[in-house]
């Protein structure tokens, strides 16, 4: 569950509530730029929007099998193109050339763990960014395991719900805190500090998703409040979303800010979907049709995200 009381999804899908505040994310505020003067978010994410159309990276999934076509489309709706090799034979041909690599461990098998490392560590000879999903990761033990074992290799970035960044920080505080792959209700403050302990550890941008996303290097940090109710009742929700960051990723050159761009655009394209939806099947061809407007097509611009600084921590 969310911290409003809500549950999350199968595979982590951010719950939004459009604004939902707490005592760390305070009173609503018009959107801090990121860095660059004058530099708005819509503008920003506008940018990123271009490159990426301008690019069409290839998206290199190692995923769970239940959300393979759906994150192939939001791959493909947001102008990068989808590759779904699981051959470890293939990796240096197809993760050497790729403009982002996703590890996501929905489907992981014990006897299969070594194939994400292998893919990560050919990634790394070719600087490409590598995203971790660590699905489940405060379920069991061998999800945890294989996660921990993905960021000690080094990962770009890491986007999970809150039981998994938890998790991720410290075990014995996630404990029966996960529901399957789904999270309970924890507070945003507990998130955040435990956002930021990951990305400190690891040296990576960590995306905690839940009614209020927060984004954060280890020393800054974003609340985005993009996206709607109806993503929680949509399988993949939680991994479409990860895809979306890798995508952003693909020759960026500040992963973290890139990463709150991606989901505040996620988000708002739920919300632009969901407006002219009946329900879970029309919502989810109406969200591809807005993230392709926003992304592959450029015909819609990305204003309205809702993108706050909460701080900094150190210098």
């Amino acid at each position: 569950m969310d911290r409003t009381g809500a549950p999350e999804s199968a595979g982590g899908a951010p719950f939004h509530a459009g604004g939902t505040q707490s005592s760390l994310t305070g009173s609503p505020s018009e959107p801090a730029p990121p860095a660059g003067p004058g530099a708005g978010w819509a503008e920003a994410a506008a940018r990123c929007l271009d490159r990426i159309r301008r690019m069409r990276p290839l998206i290199h999934h190692l995923t769970n099998f239940v959300v393979m076509q759906w994150t192939a489309n939001v791959t493909l709706a947001l102008g990068a193109s989808p590759i779904m090799a699981q051959e470890p034979e293939e990796f240096p041909a197809v993760t050497g050339r790729a403009g982002a690599l996703v590890l996501n461990i929905g489907s992981v098998r014990v006897r299969d763990q070594d194939d994400p490392v292998i893919a990560l560590r050919v990634a790394r000879q070719h600087r490409v960014p590598v995203v971790l999903d660590p699905v489940g990761a405060g379920f069991t033990p061998v999800r945890l395991a294989i996660s921990r074992r993905l960021l000690e290799e080094g990962v770009t970035a890491v986007r999970g719900n809150g039981a998994e960044i938890l998790a991720l920080a410290n075990p014995d505080l996630a404990a029966g805190r996960s529901r399957g792959v789904d999270s309970e209700q924890i507070p945003l403050e507990e998130i955040a500090e435990a956002a930021r302990e990951v990305a400190t550890r690891y040296g990576c941008a960590v995306v905690a998703s839940g009614a209020t996303d927060l984004v954060t290097d280890g020393r800054r940090l974003w609340a985005v409040e993009n996206g709607h109710p109806i993503l929680t009742v949509v399988t993949g929700g939680g991994c479409a979303a990860t895809t979306a960051v890798a995508v952003f990723l693909a020759g960026s050159d500040d992963p973290a800010r890139d990463a709150a761009l991606a989901m505040a655009v996620y988000g708002l394209a739920a919300e632009r979907a969901a407006a002219r939806s009946a329900g879970p099947g029309s919502f989810q061809a109406a969200f591809l049709d807005e993230l392709y407007a926003l992304g592959g097509a450029g015909t819609a611009r990305p204003d309205g995200l809702r993108i706050r600084e909460i701080g900094a921590a150190g210098p």
